[in-house]
């Protein structure tokens, strides 16, 4: 039976779903929708994702940016652990998938020899490099090998992290961590950070906590705008951001 204005009561039914989805779940809906037999369906389904595409863009103009509530220093901190603990994750999958190939590869074959095992004992020098500064040891503070070994082993894992968080600063804001708290990260003029000023916010946060001894970070507590030192360094600022269980429905429909 058709409706007054001669359209499927069906068709209409799906229209009123479509409008009342999210965008993730709209572009899933297309996926299975056959274009063929319904071609009507098809047709709204491609308008309105369309539609919400070019939709309002994630961003904050002025009168929003000073009505933004700053986050605080345990929401930052607790989504830098969230990220930690997923670059982590992450290292550790690599090494171990790295490891098995070496030794995929350098597994003998059945008829050739076996190798040689040499097994070491007692502490690694890097063990006992770390027990030396912990026992206050001069020798240790004074072991320039094992300070550039720990320096570049430092150094590539923080080239490591960059990789993952200066691109999710420039496209939407937010690292993994950042969104699960609620958090986002902006200039103060409401945009969304450059490639350039999110790599310097990125390395000036850990030389100028290294510079201030940690005063760079907690200067978020005292700052009216609480913004740490690498913040006002790069002109952002870490405000509050709506989770998607937190917002209207009416902004939901575009996650």
């Amino acid at each position: 039976m058709e409706s007054g204005d001669g359209r499927d009561p069906e068709d209409i039914a799906y229209e009123d779903r479509i409008r009342t989805s999210s965008l993730s779940e709209l572009e899933d809906m297309s996926v299975h929708v056959d274009p063929g037999e319904y071609p009507h369906r098809a047709r709204k389904l491609i308008e309105e994702i369309g539609r919400r595409r070019a939709g309002p863009e994630p961003g904050f103009d002025r009168r929003t940016v000073q009505k933004a509530v700053p986050a605080g220093l345990p929401r930052r901190l607790w989504a830098s652990l969230i990220d930690l603990f997923i670059h982590l994750l992450i290292l550790g999958a690599l090494f171990l998938a790295g490891w098995s190939v070496v030794q995929l590869v350098s597994s003998p074959g059945s008829d050739g020899p076996l190798p040689a095992v040499s097994a070491r004992r007692g502490p690694s020098p890097l063990q006992q490099f770390a027990a030396g500064l912990l026992a206050g040891d001069a020798a240790a503070w004074k072991n320039r090998e094992q300070w550039i070994q720990v320096g570049l082993v430092t150094l590539s894992f923080l080239i490591f992290r960059a990789l993952f968080t200066v691109p999710a600063w420039v496209r939407t804001g937010s690292t993994p961590g950042m969104r699960e708290v609620g958090i986002r990260l902006i200039r103060t003029t409401g945009e969304s950070a450059s490639v350039n000023r999110a790599l310097i916010r990125f390395w000036g946060q850990f030389l100028l906590f290294g510079l201030t001894l940690g005063v760079s970070a907690f200067w978020m507590v005292w700052d009216p705008r609480t913004q740490a030192l690498h913040d006002k360094l790069t002109d952002t600022c870490v405000v509050r951001e709506q989770r998607t269980w937190e917002k209207p429905d009416e902004d939901r429909v575009y996650d």
